[in-house]
Protein backbone atom coordinates (compact mmCIF):
# COMPACT_ATOMS: atom_id res chain seq x y z
CA UNK A 1 0.00 0.00 0.00
CA UNK A 2 1.40 3.43 -0.43
CA UNK A 3 1.94 5.57 2.21
CA UNK A 4 0.69 9.92 1.92
CA UNK A 5 1.83 12.22 3.33
CA UNK A 6 -0.17 15.58 3.43
CA UNK A 7 0.58 17.78 6.48
CA UNK A 8 4.98 17.89 6.68
CA UNK A 9 5.50 21.69 6.36
CA UNK A 10 8.45 22.32 4.21
CA UNK A 11 10.58 26.05 3.64
CA UNK A 12 9.80 27.66 0.12
CA UNK A 13 11.06 31.65 -1.00
CA UNK A 14 8.23 33.36 -1.65
CA UNK A 15 9.22 36.87 -3.54
CA UNK A 16 12.63 36.89 -1.26
CA UNK A 17 11.21 36.23 2.05
CA UNK A 18 11.35 32.64 3.52
CA UNK A 19 7.76 31.33 3.91
CA UNK A 20 6.64 28.33 5.67
CA UNK A 21 3.80 25.61 3.31
CA UNK A 22 2.56 22.83 3.67
CA UNK A 23 4.77 19.61 1.51
CA UNK A 24 2.76 19.28 -1.28
CA UNK A 25 0.49 15.61 -1.54
CA UNK A 26 2.53 13.16 -2.10
CA UNK A 27 1.93 9.12 -2.31
CA UNK A 28 4.97 6.43 -2.52
CA UNK A 29 4.80 2.54 -3.71
CA UNK A 30 7.88 2.02 -2.27
CA UNK A 31 9.85 -0.73 -4.21
CA UNK A 32 13.03 -2.55 -4.08
CA UNK A 33 14.47 -1.07 -7.42
CA UNK A 34 15.31 2.44 -8.48
CA UNK A 35 12.77 5.80 -7.76
CA UNK A 36 10.47 6.97 -10.23
CA UNK A 37 9.24 10.36 -9.85
CA UNK A 38 5.73 11.55 -11.53
CA UNK A 39 5.00 14.96 -12.16
CA UNK A 40 1.73 15.47 -14.00
CA UNK A 41 0.79 18.30 -15.88
CA UNK A 42 -1.60 21.74 -15.74
CA UNK A 43 -4.27 21.46 -14.31
CA UNK A 44 -4.12 17.44 -13.94
CA UNK A 45 -3.34 15.20 -10.38
CA UNK A 46 -1.46 12.24 -9.49
CA UNK A 47 -4.45 10.18 -10.32
CA UNK A 48 -3.48 10.23 -14.24
CA UNK A 49 -0.54 8.23 -12.82
CA UNK A 50 -1.95 5.97 -10.61
CA UNK A 51 -2.09 2.63 -12.88
CA UNK A 52 1.45 3.10 -13.24
CA UNK A 53 2.78 1.76 -9.70
CA UNK A 54 0.56 -1.31 -10.20
CA UNK A 55 2.29 -1.90 -13.94
CA UNK A 56 5.81 -1.22 -12.70
CA UNK A 57 5.72 -3.80 -9.76
CA UNK A 58 7.27 -4.02 -6.92
CA UNK A 59 10.51 -3.51 -9.05
CA UNK A 60 10.58 0.01 -8.72
CA UNK A 61 9.89 2.68 -6.66
CA UNK A 62 6.82 4.92 -7.40
CA UNK A 63 6.47 8.34 -6.20
CA UNK A 64 3.43 10.25 -7.46
CA UNK A 65 2.37 13.94 -6.34
CA UNK A 66 -0.05 16.60 -6.48
CA UNK A 67 0.93 20.10 -7.85
CA UNK A 68 0.42 22.98 -5.53
CA UNK A 69 -2.89 24.00 -5.73
CA UNK A 70 -3.84 20.68 -7.61
CA UNK A 71 -6.10 17.32 -6.01
CA UNK A 72 -5.35 16.78 -2.37
CA UNK A 73 -2.34 19.32 -2.23
CA UNK A 74 -2.66 23.06 -0.51
CA UNK A 75 -3.42 25.68 -2.33
CA UNK A 76 -0.70 28.38 -3.42
CA UNK A 77 0.22 31.54 -1.80
CA UNK A 78 -0.09 34.92 -3.71
CA UNK A 79 3.71 35.01 -5.50
CA UNK A 80 4.12 31.45 -5.97
CA UNK A 81 5.94 30.56 -9.26
CA UNK A 82 6.67 27.51 -11.91
CA UNK A 83 10.13 28.03 -9.71
CA UNK A 84 8.46 27.68 -6.47
CA UNK A 85 6.71 24.46 -8.01
CA UNK A 86 10.35 22.97 -8.62
CA UNK A 87 11.05 23.77 -4.86
CA UNK A 88 7.71 21.76 -4.28
CA UNK A 89 9.53 19.06 -5.63
CA UNK A 90 12.91 19.35 -3.88
CA UNK A 91 10.57 18.84 -0.99
CA UNK A 92 9.71 15.78 -1.28
CA UNK A 93 12.67 14.63 -2.97
CA UNK A 94 14.33 15.32 0.55
CA UNK A 95 11.84 14.77 2.93
CA UNK A 96 11.81 11.10 1.33
CA UNK A 97 15.56 11.16 1.20
CA UNK A 98 15.50 10.23 -2.18
CA UNK A 99 18.52 9.34 -4.63
CA UNK A 100 18.83 7.59 -7.75
CA UNK A 101 15.78 9.33 -9.29
CA UNK A 102 14.12 9.10 -12.43
CA UNK A 103 12.06 12.12 -13.25
CA UNK A 104 9.08 12.03 -14.97
CA UNK A 105 7.20 14.97 -16.20
CA UNK A 106 4.45 15.42 -18.33
CA UNK A 107 3.74 18.54 -20.06
CA UNK A 108 3.80 20.91 -17.83
CA UNK A 109 5.31 19.31 -15.23
CA UNK A 110 8.14 18.19 -17.79
CA UNK A 111 9.19 21.71 -17.48
CA UNK A 112 8.72 21.65 -13.90
CA UNK A 113 11.27 19.15 -14.06
CA UNK A 114 13.61 20.96 -16.24
CA UNK A 115 13.35 24.21 -13.56
CA UNK A 116 14.56 21.95 -10.58
CA UNK A 117 17.35 19.77 -12.67
CA UNK A 118 18.07 23.46 -13.76
CA UNK A 119 18.08 24.72 -9.58
CA UNK A 120 19.34 21.84 -7.64
CA UNK A 121 21.46 19.90 -10.13
CA UNK A 122 21.49 16.07 -10.58
CA UNK A 123 22.99 15.10 -7.07
CA UNK A 124 19.77 13.08 -6.56
CA UNK A 125 18.73 12.55 -9.80
CA UNK A 126 19.80 10.09 -12.51
CA UNK A 127 17.75 10.36 -15.20
CA UNK A 128 15.16 12.51 -16.99
CA UNK A 129 11.70 11.15 -18.80
CA UNK A 130 10.10 14.42 -20.24
CA UNK A 131 7.11 12.98 -21.64
CA UNK A 132 4.80 15.75 -24.47
CA UNK A 133 5.95 18.86 -23.93
CA UNK A 134 7.68 21.65 -25.88
CA UNK A 135 10.41 24.03 -24.81
CA UNK A 136 9.09 26.92 -26.35
CA UNK A 137 5.24 27.25 -26.23
CA UNK A 138 4.76 30.52 -28.35
CA UNK A 139 4.73 30.31 -32.02
CA UNK A 140 8.20 32.90 -32.93
CA UNK A 141 9.36 33.31 -36.21
CA UNK A 142 11.49 29.97 -37.08
CA UNK A 143 9.63 27.76 -34.25
CA UNK A 144 7.02 25.61 -35.55
CA UNK A 145 6.69 23.62 -32.56
CA UNK A 146 4.05 25.87 -30.21
CA UNK A 147 1.59 24.41 -28.42
CA UNK A 148 -1.65 23.21 -30.53
CA UNK A 149 1.11 23.92 -33.56
CA UNK A 150 -0.15 27.95 -33.47
CA UNK A 151 -0.11 28.92 -30.21
CA UNK A 152 0.44 32.64 -30.58
CA UNK A 153 0.47 35.37 -27.73
CA UNK A 154 -3.55 36.45 -28.41
CA UNK A 155 -3.99 32.74 -28.07
CA UNK A 156 -2.43 32.29 -24.98
CA UNK A 157 -3.94 35.61 -23.11
CA UNK A 158 -7.92 33.98 -24.43
CA UNK A 159 -6.57 31.03 -22.54
CA UNK A 160 -5.37 32.88 -19.47
CA UNK A 161 -8.67 34.54 -19.34
CA UNK A 162 -10.63 31.43 -19.55
CA UNK A 163 -8.70 29.63 -16.66
CA UNK A 164 -10.03 32.94 -14.90
CA UNK A 165 -13.60 33.38 -15.91
CA UNK A 166 -14.45 29.80 -17.00
CA UNK A 167 -12.03 27.68 -15.46
CA UNK A 168 -14.53 24.45 -15.84
CA UNK A 169 -14.77 24.68 -19.86
CA UNK A 170 -11.06 25.50 -20.10
CA UNK A 171 -9.89 22.36 -17.90
CA UNK A 172 -12.67 20.04 -19.58
CA UNK A 173 -11.73 21.16 -23.19
CA UNK A 174 -8.03 20.26 -22.03
CA UNK A 175 -8.62 16.91 -20.85
CA UNK A 176 -10.64 16.33 -24.11
CA UNK A 177 -7.26 17.31 -26.33
CA UNK A 178 -5.08 14.96 -23.89
CA UNK A 179 -5.99 12.21 -26.45
CA UNK A 180 -5.42 10.99 -29.68
CA UNK A 181 -7.80 13.19 -32.63
CA UNK A 182 -11.01 10.98 -33.11
CA UNK A 183 -10.02 8.69 -30.06
CA UNK A 184 -13.49 7.86 -27.93
CA UNK A 185 -12.15 6.73 -24.43
CA UNK A 186 -14.07 5.38 -21.47
CA UNK A 187 -16.33 7.43 -19.31
CA UNK A 188 -15.54 5.31 -16.57
CA UNK A 189 -11.55 6.27 -17.37
CA UNK A 190 -11.79 10.26 -17.76
CA UNK A 191 -15.18 11.15 -15.70
CA UNK A 192 -12.82 10.73 -12.13
CA UNK A 193 -9.74 12.49 -13.68
CA UNK A 194 -12.17 15.68 -14.72
CA UNK A 195 -13.87 15.69 -11.48
CA UNK A 196 -10.52 16.36 -10.03
CA UNK A 197 -9.21 19.09 -12.40
CA UNK A 198 -12.18 21.09 -12.03
CA UNK A 199 -10.73 21.05 -8.60
CA UNK A 200 -7.84 23.40 -9.42
CA UNK A 201 -7.22 26.53 -8.22
CA UNK A 202 -7.88 29.19 -10.28
CA UNK A 203 -4.25 30.69 -8.68
CA UNK A 204 -2.46 28.03 -9.75
CA UNK A 205 -3.76 27.56 -13.02
CA UNK A 206 -2.64 31.22 -13.77
CA UNK A 207 0.76 31.36 -12.16
CA UNK A 208 1.71 27.69 -13.77
CA UNK A 209 0.45 28.87 -17.10
CA UNK A 210 1.96 32.77 -16.90
CA UNK A 211 5.10 30.97 -15.60
CA UNK A 212 5.53 28.31 -18.18
CA UNK A 213 4.61 31.14 -21.29
CA UNK A 214 7.60 33.09 -20.21
CA UNK A 215 10.02 30.50 -20.43
CA UNK A 216 11.72 29.58 -23.05
CA UNK A 217 14.30 26.59 -23.11
CA UNK A 218 15.65 26.06 -26.44
CA UNK A 219 19.40 27.00 -25.51
CA UNK A 220 19.45 25.69 -22.11
CA UNK A 221 17.84 22.50 -23.39
CA UNK A 222 21.07 21.65 -24.20
CA UNK A 223 22.49 21.47 -20.10
CA UNK A 224 20.56 19.06 -19.93
CA UNK A 225 23.58 15.90 -19.62
CA UNK A 226 21.55 12.94 -18.14
CA UNK A 227 19.96 10.25 -20.20
CA UNK A 228 16.88 11.43 -21.08
CA UNK A 229 13.61 9.90 -22.49
CA UNK A 230 11.23 11.81 -24.65
CA UNK A 231 7.97 10.14 -25.04
CA UNK A 232 5.61 11.76 -27.76
CA UNK A 233 1.94 10.98 -29.62
CA UNK A 234 1.96 10.91 -32.95
CA UNK A 235 -1.73 11.60 -32.85
CA UNK A 236 -1.05 14.47 -30.10
CA UNK A 237 -3.05 17.52 -30.49
CA UNK A 238 -1.53 19.59 -28.21
CA UNK A 239 1.69 19.31 -29.80
CA UNK A 240 0.99 18.44 -33.29
CA UNK A 241 4.69 18.95 -34.71
CA UNK A 242 7.61 16.45 -34.67
CA UNK A 243 8.97 18.47 -31.37
CA UNK A 244 10.32 14.95 -30.34
CA UNK A 245 13.17 15.43 -32.59
CA UNK A 246 13.84 18.65 -32.31
CA UNK A 247 14.77 17.65 -28.93
CA UNK A 248 16.63 15.16 -29.64
CA UNK A 249 18.83 17.10 -31.63
CA UNK A 250 19.06 19.74 -28.92
CA UNK A 251 19.94 17.02 -26.15
CA UNK A 252 23.34 15.68 -25.56
CA UNK A 253 22.23 12.01 -24.05
CA UNK A 254 18.40 11.23 -25.36
CA UNK A 255 16.07 8.59 -27.10
CA UNK A 256 12.83 9.75 -28.49
CA UNK A 257 10.05 7.00 -28.27
CA UNK A 258 6.75 8.14 -30.64
CA UNK A 259 3.62 6.26 -29.61
CA UNK A 260 1.64 5.41 -32.93
CA UNK A 261 -1.44 5.73 -31.07
CA UNK A 262 -1.12 8.22 -28.70
CA UNK A 263 -2.08 11.64 -29.00
CA UNK A 264 -0.67 13.68 -25.20
CA UNK A 265 -0.99 10.72 -23.00
CA UNK A 266 0.72 7.61 -24.09
CA UNK A 267 1.16 6.59 -20.33
CA UNK A 268 -2.99 6.22 -20.64
CA UNK A 269 -3.54 5.35 -24.46
CA UNK A 270 -0.76 2.79 -24.66
CA UNK A 271 0.10 2.21 -21.00
CA UNK A 272 1.39 -1.59 -21.75
CA UNK A 273 3.93 -0.16 -24.22
CA UNK A 274 4.55 2.78 -22.24
CA UNK A 275 6.05 0.68 -18.98
CA UNK A 276 7.86 -1.34 -21.34
CA UNK A 277 9.75 1.78 -22.79
CA UNK A 278 10.04 3.20 -19.23
CA UNK A 279 11.44 -0.10 -18.14
CA UNK A 280 14.15 -0.76 -20.34
CA UNK A 281 15.11 3.33 -20.54
CA UNK A 282 15.81 2.80 -16.45
CA UNK A 283 16.92 -0.73 -16.38
CA UNK A 284 19.61 0.38 -19.74
CA UNK A 285 20.97 3.48 -17.79
CA UNK A 286 21.47 1.86 -14.67
CA UNK A 287 24.74 3.22 -13.44
CA UNK A 288 25.19 5.56 -16.49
Amino acid sequence: MGQSYISMIATCELNGALTMLEVIHHVRRPGAGPTLLFVPGLGMTSRWFAHLAVGLGPEYDVVTVDLRGHGASPIPPLGWTLDDAAADLAQVVEQLDLHDVTLVGWSLGATITYNYLNRYGTDRVSRLVSVEMSPQLLRKEGWEHAAFGSLDALGALQATQQQWGDPDTYLTTLIENCFAAGADPEPSLTQPLLAESLQTSRLALLALWSGVLTQDWREQIGTLTLPTLLVHGAKSRIFPTEVGKWLLGALPDAQLEVFSESGHAPFLEEPDRFVRVLRDFVDGTAGA
